[in-house]
């Protein structure tokens, strides 16, 4: 226990922490490795010994810790970037009224803008933006604070992309995808993760709630960026960097808080 000799509040190593004030801090190791190997909630609740509730807020507890990485990341040489739309969804919601319910499908009629990106040195990040198509100044926020100079960006067939090329973007080459796979200029990479992606987010979890969207994006990043496809070491690794995050409790307390995306 601590003591901020400032406001005097109190605090402890694990304060703000995603292991922050929950119980069986021993079994969340093998929590880990059953999330690891892709097993369901109620499969990790039954294998760890913990009831279906905290073995959902466990598992966002972690995700939330790994959103954190998304500052870490940024792109350099070749970058190819692609748009990527999701339905959106209120998954596990419980609406208190029908002026709730109507609301709810009102926007389950709308998409969720993804912009995925990738360069030639293993970096990659999915972004989720919000409803509605991607627009030219997103793509242009992307390119400023994540892209570094000198870059060559590779785009799909989209007309918001196609925007840029007309932007003066310093010191950054904007190519347009083709149809053709032969050549380094292209986003056939990119498109790969994409349909990857797409396909684990829909067989492994049935669909996610668009608020924790993110949460799984990060944690698709993570196992292709920093674990190895292996149990045993990944456990420590998956470990180590959601604890490295002390505003993942935060993080989850807000989203858990909130019953949509904003």
């Amino acid at each position: 226990m601590y003591i901020c000799r400032k406001c005097g509040r109190h605090f402890r190593v694990t304060t703000g922490t995603f292991v922050y004030r929950i119980q069986k801090k021993e079994k969340m190791l093998d929590y880990i490795r059953c999330m690891l190997e892709g097993k369901t909630l109620r499969a990790c609740a039954k294998e760890v010994g913990i009831s279906l509730p905290t073995s959902f807020a466990w598992r966002h507890r972690i995700l939330a810790a790994l959103r954190n990485f998304e500052a870490n990341v940024n792109f350099f040489g070749i970058v190819e970037v692609e748009e990527l739309l999701m339905n959106y969804s209120e998954k596990g919601r419980r609406y208190r009224n029908e002026e709730e319910l109507a609301e709810a499908r009102e926007k389950k009629k709308k998409k969720v803008a993804v912009i995925a990106s990738k360069d030639r040195t293993g970096n990659m990040l999915f972004k989720q933006l919000g409803l509605g198509k991607i627009k030219r100044e997103q793509i242009e926020q992307l390119l400023n604070t994540k892209v570094s100079a000198n870059s060559v960006i590779c785009f799909g067939h989209n007309d918001e992309f196609r925007k840029l090329k007309s932007q003066n973007l310093e010191r950054k080459e904007i190519v347009i995808d083709r149809v053709r796979k032969r050549g380094v200029y292209s986003v056939a990479t990119i498109r790969r993760h994409v349909n990857t992606f797409v396909g684990w987010i829909n067989n492994q979890f049935r669909g996610v709630a668009t608020k924790y969207l993110q949460s799984y994006i990060m944690w698709y990043v993570v196992m292709h960026k920093y674990l190895l496809n292996n149990v045993v070491p990944d456990v420590g690794r998956m470990l180590n960097l959601a604890s490295s995050d002390r505003r993942a409790w935060y993080v989850y307390r807000d989203l858990r808080a909130s019953p949509v995306f904003i």
